[in-house]
């Protein structure tokens, strides 16, 4: 899980830009670094989804609150054109230096837009499939779903994605602290835009609309969740859910998305997070970990949740 889907990753990449979570600086570098990495059994999954259906076309596809170009590095070895899109100032430069620059992909596949989920230049009926990876907690998700439709052809394939913090397995007191960790973001982590991202992220997705009258062969897809949602929950913070019975329900549990870990990729993976938390105020839970750890790597495992939706013709 610490090998970006980037080719030849370079960590020579601007340092401390604004997050996409509008909460404060984030660094691609060590983002790239120590978050997982996307399996290619994830990528599959979604190619599988559109491939099925007949008479689609892999032209154009759209990466949505695309960062860094970390998904788009992958599209474009599917579609003939990405467009790379992200409401943050100074993203479409970071992503076309990873992608050109760093990845040495023909900048003619791309076109980078700054933009935001709910409102895009995009044309309408004129994409392939869109992806919003790790994002949509960050929209007015009913806005945006809508937006989607608008830019999506016929038959053509929504995909969205969001992975919440790995858990530790086999290791009672280091599950423990790790969770005392989250606990403590939590409770730090408090305002109206962040309120309404945990009341997304903590259902899995659940609470994502897609109505009927836009959208069929909904599918959603719960990666090492082992047959619940407890794994996505960091707190109270929930919404009532819109899954709708027609709509397809699919557990996994995929190794892909498993890791050994030791104590500074903990640190390292933490630290990729919003907001950053003085030591002190986590000394204890950090020790405690440490001590459970006992030096050794422990397996975690990380939950995935994979929201799959045809645009209706």
């Amino acid at each position: 899980m610490t090998t970006a889907l980037v080719s030849n990753p370079s960590t020579d990449v601007p340092a401390k830009e604004h997050g996409f979570s509008a909460l404060g600086p984030a660094d691609w570098s060590e983002y790239i670094a120590n978050r997982p990495a996307y399996p290619p059994s994830f990528f599959q999954r979604i190619y599988d989804y559109h491939g099925h259906k007949s008479g689609v076309t892999w032209s154009v596809a759209h990466d949505v609150g695309a960062g860094c170009g970390i998904i788009s590095s992958v599209l474009a070895n599917r579609f003939d054109n990405v467009i790379v899109s992200d409401p943050n100032d100074g993203y479409g430069t970071i992503a076309r230096d990873l992608l050109v620059e760093k990845a040495l992909l023909p900048e003619s596949k791309f076109s980078f837009l700054q933009e935001a989920a709910e409102e895009s230049s995009v044309e309408s009926g004129t994409v392939d499939m869109i992806t919003a990876c790790e994002c949509i907690h960050w929209t007015t998700p009913d806005i945006a779903i809508r937006e989607f439709g608008r830019q999506l052809r016929a038959d053509g394939t929504l995909a969205i994605t969001y992975y919440t913090r790995p858990l530790i397995e086999a290791n009672e007191g280091a599950s423990r602290a790790w969770k005392a960790i989250w606990g403590t973001l939590s409770k730090k982590n408090r305002g109206v835009l962040v309120d309404k991202a945990y009341n997304i992220a903590n259902t899995a997705l659940e609470s994502l609309e897609f109505p009927e009258e836009g959208w069929e062969t909904v599918k959603r897809i719960y990666i090492n969740s082992q047959g619940t949602l407890d794994g996505f929950i960091l707190d109270d913070r929930t919404s009532e859910s819109k899954v709708k019975e027609s709509e397809e329900r699919i557990w996994v549990e995929d190794e892909d998305w498993c890791d050994m870990c030791d104590i500074e990729w903990f640190r390292a993976y933490y630290a990729t997070w919003a907001p950053h938390i003085p030591k002190y105020e986590m000394r204890d839970s950090w020790e405690e970990l440490e001590r459970a750890l006992e030096g050794k790597k422990v397996k975690v495992r990380t939950p995935n949740v994979m929201v799959l939706a045809t645009r209706r013709a």
